[in-house]
């Protein structure tokens, strides 16, 4: 077993730090793509989330384009003196005509297409948004992508919710229809130690 460490293991391929971003406005709902900003409650997390961060030999970070994300990754960068690599196939899933609304009002709007959802998950796709597969696809070329460019370095990924539990349940094995059992706190940090023979998830919403 290897044992857990703030620096890669020996053979690691690559050390990944996937953080969510702080709070944003209308945390809790579909924002999917919506460009929301960070809330005052959001920004006062960051220094927690840094302090969090500097544990680790950060040697590059990368963000999705969306603002919540990008505000929350030029903090991090500032503690190492990096500029942020910002990447537009990090973004969280398009959820159409969803986007900005709460559960409730999905459930009241679109009864139908949210029943379905929610029954056949991740097989029916919103209507207007984005399929899960594509989704999906996208965040696995991504991550692959980041490690293969980063041999041996420790790289920082700051994106949202969906597509940290894309990457985790690909290296856990965990079905796509019990993705939402893994929670994703704002400013969560999870670690991820890639090898030439798989990977390991060092810890989760951390």
């Amino acid at each position: 077993m290897r044992a857990w460490s703030n620096r890669a293991p020996v053979g690691a391929k690559c050390r990944l730090l996937l953080v969510r971003h702080a709070t944003a406005q209308g945390n809790g709902r579909f924002q999917g793509q919506h460009d929301v900003a960070l809330t005052a409650a959001g920004r006062r997390g960051l220094e927690p989330l840094v302090k969090k961060c500097s544990q680790y030999p950060v040697r590059v970070i990368y963000s999705s384009d969306l603002r919540r994300a990008r505000d929350t990754a030029e903090a991090i960068a500032r503690e190492f003196d990096l500029e942020v690599k910002v990447r537009s196939d990090l973004r969280e899933m398009s959820f159409g005509p969803w986007e900005g609304l709460s559960w409730k009002q999905v459930t009241s709007r679109f009864p139908r297409a949210a029943r379905l959802w929610a029954e056949r998950f991740p097989h029916h796709a919103i209507p207007g948004g984005e399929p899960f597969r594509d989704f999906k696809r996208r965040v696995a070329q991504a991550v692959r992508e980041i490690v293969r460019v980063n041999p041996g370095r420790c790289a920082v990924i700051v994106s949202h919710a969906g597509v940290i539990r894309v990457a985790l349940a690909r290296v856990l094995g965990l079905p796509d229809r019990n993705l939402f059992r893994l929670e994703q706190d704002p400013c969560a940090v999870n670690v991820i130690d890639v090898f030439d023979d798989g990977a390991i998830v060092r810890l989760m919403n951390g």
